[in-house]
């Protein structure tokens, strides 16, 4: 089960509080950062403040004192300073001017290549920054301007060309969809409009989040947008759709406006290089739908899952291209499935789950019950459940007060608490607006319950057109995969994929992220990749700073690295001068539904001893702790409550990070060739100017699209129980971030001993790895009623994909790790987000 959003979320073998490393420290640089600026701007007048005087060696330990000061009453605070006092605002030039003399931006952030053409970078979260101070945080953000033109900022490519409404369609069409890939859905004219506009709106302003779409006005200094945009007004009073309806109302017909009408109304208020076709096309179908209450019509691509027969080449003709419905699947033992709460009311509630009666100890008799965790008000938790259990929600400061019970089926997966939903549609309207003056629902809240409203609705549908429950959040981009791109062929190299110059390979077609083809199993892919096995360990092994990926350093560093490494994974030693500088990967189809495929000689033996060594304190500063499901960590009244008694998982794990060193770094390349993903996106795309610098740490980047890699220990008896790895993100979240891709590293197999923190290959007696393999158990197959089951082999790498093309959640994604009998197990899990990381 999982928490809140402030927790991680279920995942791979195991999942627990991400601690190690300072990517999720939003605290100590911060201090650093305002507390330096606070000291330099108290000099500002001083005329000698350029000289290298003692005055400056006493202000610069004052700076630290200071920062020393902050840190510590951050500790206190828990909340830190305030991000965003009117220091920041100020020009980062000047406080460089000023710094300079103490220490260069270049000593601290070497100058990267600049990158011309990108698009504006990514705006903050406006969550809880007082509305005065939003356009000038805003304004700086979208406007960064350097000596050398317009700023890029940071981020990478996927980022930036993302648009969440790029695969709906509303403009007329000749025919009715004929692709089975394509779905008409039907909406309701409100609130779906009103909702859909935003979405467009919120693609074309390249904001995080809706909320932010209302809070932005582009000032007159935005070159870079093509002109001006004006004031959108609020989610309740859009100021496009109010002059679309004064226009309307102009006209005094029920007919509608003219696409012409409509696009003129647009481009008062956006440049036109903004404004989406299908944007338009939406607009007017409102304009001719809103005086008869005639819902929306639109159509989107979806993903149906192949029939089972096709599975199987063996078992039916090559040559037939259609089905063979005489081969059915085999019905499955287990019965576990994904389960979606929506909290629709306009306050915070606490999910717990119900079980029997206790039938011993101090509270025998009494009913058993588990905090599940907190669902934020309009916002969703998900967890694994099965056919028969029982989930109630209360108020968060009453535990005993029931406000919905539910008793779930997996048709009936997705259930909203709705405390308005017994009324009429008048009536809701106007208990909501009676709400929104009292100041107990703001415009965010508002926006999100439309939302789910037209969540709801598209469900609906898809379900009838799939056959599958909608357990992501409506709209998605349809994923670029086989079924789309011709020119996507079993063999890619890695030069095609991953070193293709200074560009980003990118698809055309729906959105840019590349998922294997998985139409029957025995089906292999082969790719090329110039991240060859170790089979030696270098003389010397450095953590990885900001400096080792510039372009000089990093060709270096490879060059130096190819004489410990081998495309022959069984050599030992240093490299050879004529080995090549490539080697193959295959790729193997292990389950169709869900895509499930596996390369068994991922990692040298030379590799699997080094993750070990770094998992058993060996090498590094890895720290090993229990593991935990998210939702053993709930946070009550923002206090911390470890929930006792969850067996979902029992194993200890660690994290470690690409840059740990050259190994860990080069099998993250490796990683990436394996998914056919520019290997660019597993690092910090950090192209930002000097002036921009202190933006750093206050702004999201949508850097790296991949958690640091996972390091796990089962003992005996430990296992993890089925789970899924996806997550359920914001409602609002422009960029639904979700893990798409799993990779699951084996570092010991079956009869393996790892004594003393060495692993060996060969069974000793009856200590080898018995058990701790990896099961799908709702894979769909002909033969087996329990799904599949894919064995520990050390070295194998298993890729399996959370996500379908059609960007909803894979069911079907559901694994779980089983209970190791005997021996020791040791995995690693690395999840690929899509397209950023939450």
């Amino acid at each position: 089960m999982r928490d809140d959003e402030d927790h991680l979320p279920i995942g791979g073998e195991a999942t627990f509080s991400y601690e190690e490393g300072g990517d999720d420290d939003d605290s100590d640089d911060d201090c650093d950062y305002n507390s330096s600026e606070e000291n330099l701007d108290n000099h500002q007048n001083n005329s000698n403040y350029g000289a290298p005087t003692s005055e400056l060696k006493q202000h610069f330990i004052a700076i630290v004192i200071s920062i020393i000061a902050a840190i510590i009453a951050h500790s206190y605070t828990h909340g830190g300073y305030n991000l965003w006092k009117d220091e920041l605002t100020k020009d980062w030039a000047s406080f460089k001017l000023k710094f300079s003399t103490v220490r260069t931006t270049s000593e601290v952030y070497p100058t990267p290549t600049i990158i011309e053409n990108y698009a504006p970078f990514a705006a903050p979260s406006m969550d809880g920054i007082p509305t005065s101070k939003r356009k000038d945080i805003l304004d700086r953000v979208m406007n960064r301007e350097t000596d050398n033109g317009f700023g890029i900022g940071g981020g990478h490519e996927k980022a930036r060309n993302y648009r969440r409404t790029r695969s709906l369609s509303f403009c007329p069409q000749v025919n009715a969809p004929s692709s089975s890939m394509e779905m008409e859905f039907i909406l309701p004219i409100d609130p779906s409009v009103r909702v859909l506009h935003s979405y467009y709106l919120a693609d074309a302003l390249r904001v995080d989040s809706i909320s932010m779409v209302y809070d932005y006005v582009v000032s007159s200094s935005s070159e870079q947008l093509g002109k001006d945009v004006g004031n959108l007004g609020s989610y309740t009073s859009d100021n496009i759709l109010n002059e679309i309806d004064t226009a309307m109302a102009t006209n005094n017909n029920d007919e509608g406006l003219t696409v012409d009408q409509v696009q003129s109304i647009l481009q008062s208020y956006l440049p036109t290089s903004m404004i989406n076709r299908q944007h338009t096309c939406l607009l007017h179908q409102y304009t001719l739908n809103k005086a008869s209450g005639r819902s929306i019509r639109g159509t989107t691509k979806v993903y149906n899952r192949p029939h089972v027969s096709t599975f199987y080449r063996d078992k039916w003709n090559t040559q037939q291209t259609e089905p063979n419905h005489k081969i059915s699947a085999a019905s499955l033992s287990f019965t576990g499935y994904a389960a979606k709460f929506i909290n629709l009311s306009v306050n915070d509630i606490h999910l717990y789950w119900e079980g029997g009666r206790i039938q011993s100890g101090p509270r025998e008799g009494k009913i058993h019950t588990e905090l599940v965790g907190i669902i934020k008000s309009m916002e969703s938790v998900g967890t694994a459940s099965f056919p028969g259990h029982a989930f109630y929600v209360t108020p968060t400061y009453d535990k005993e007060t029931a406000l919905q019970r539910w008793t779930i089926t997996e048709d009936d997966s997705i259930l909203y608490y709705d405390p308005f939903g017994n009324m009429s549609i008048e009536d809701q309207k106007q208990e909501l607006e009676k709400l929104s003056r009292q100041g107990k629902l703001s415009d965010k809240q508002l926006f999100n319950r439309d939302a789910w409203m037209l969540d709801r609705s598209f469900g609906r549908d898809y379900l009838i057109k799939t056959g599958q429950v909608w357990l992501a959040n409506f709209p998605q981009p349809y994923l670029a995969h086989e079924d789309d791109v011709s020119n996507i062929v079993d063999e890619v190299t890695s030069s095609q994929v991953s070193h293709a110059g200074d560009n980003v390979i990118t698809i055309d077609v729906g959105h840019e992220m590349h998922m294997w083809q998985a139409s029957f199993i025995g089906q292999t892919h082969m790719v090329e990749t110039s991240s060859l096995y170790y089979t030696a360990i270098p003389t010397r092994l450095d953590r990885l700073t900001k400096n080792d990926y510039l372009p000089t350093a990093e060709e270096k560093r490879m060059l130096e690295m190819r004489k410990f490494q081998s495309s022959d994974i069984k050599e030992k030693g240093s490299n050879n001068e004529n080995d090549t500088t490539t080697m193959p990967l295959t790729l193997k189809v292990l389950s169709c539904a869900p895509r499930v495929l596996e390369t068994k000689r991922f990692l040298s033996p030379v590799e699997v001893q080094h993750l070990i060594d770094l998992a058993t304190g060996v090498k590094g500063d890895v720290v090993m702790k229990p593991s935990t499901v998210s939702a053993s960590n709930v946070k009550v009244n923002n206090k911390k409550k470890v929930r006792g008694g969850s067996n979902a998982r029992s194993s200890t794990g660690g994290w470690i990070h690409r840059e740990q060193d050259a190994i860990v770094d080069t099998i993250f390349r490796r990683i990436a060739d394996l998914l056919n993903i520019d290997e660019q996106l597993l690092r910090d795309q950090d192209r930002g100017h000097d002036s921009l610098e202190n933006d750093e740490e206050l702004l999201p980047t949508h850097d790296r699209i991949v958690e640091a890699m996972q390091l796990v220990r089962y003992g005996p008896g430990e296992e993890y129980s089925a789970h899924h790895d996806f997550t359920y993100p914001s409602i609002e979240d422009r960029y639904q971030p979700k893990r798409y891709a799993t990779v699951l590293l084996y570092l010991t197999g079956e009869g393996d001993v790892v004594e003393n923190g060495v692993r060996h290959s060969t069974k000793f007696g009856d200590k080898g790895l018995e058990g701790g393999g990896t099961t799908f158990p709702r894979a769909v197959t002909t033969d087996f009623h329990d799904g599949i089951k894919i064995k520990a082999q050390s070295g194998k790498a298993v890729v399996f994909y959370n996500v379908l093309p059609d960007g909803n959640f894979d069911q079907l994604s559901q694994h779980l790790g089983e209970k190791v009998d005997q021996g020791v197990k040791y995995v690693a899990n690395v999840w690929i987000w899509d397209p950023v990381v939450s």
